[in-house]
């Protein structure tokens, strides 16, 4: 049985550890969107969902969060919805 934990363990470690090799890219993103003070709403909730759904597999918090606190500037009740959906994901 200590064996299967441990195997299972492994196979979540080895795949967080696939989507942290994400984040670079991802990140390029954020600072692009930040640094062009985009405000296309589609791009930046596109980027929110994809963060989002990384944030529930425990990577990738410090970007959704810095998207998000930018895009309070952009939408502040987009970016409330967005808040809320981290905030409920557990």
């Amino acid at each position: 049985m200590d064996k299967l934990v441990n195997d299972i363990k492994a196979l979540i470690d080895n795949f967080n550890a696939s989507l942290e090799k994400h984040l670079p890219a991802l990140e390029k993103e954020v600072n692009q969107i930040i640094d062009e003070k985009c405000t296309n709403n589609n791009t930046i909730e596109h980027l929110l969902d994809s963060l989002l759904s990384l944030t529930m597999h425990g990577v990738g918090d410090a970007l959704y969060i810095k998207l998000v606190d930018y895009y309070k500037t952009v939408d502040p009740e987009g970016a409330l919805f967005y808040w809320n959906e981290y905030d409920n994901k557990d």
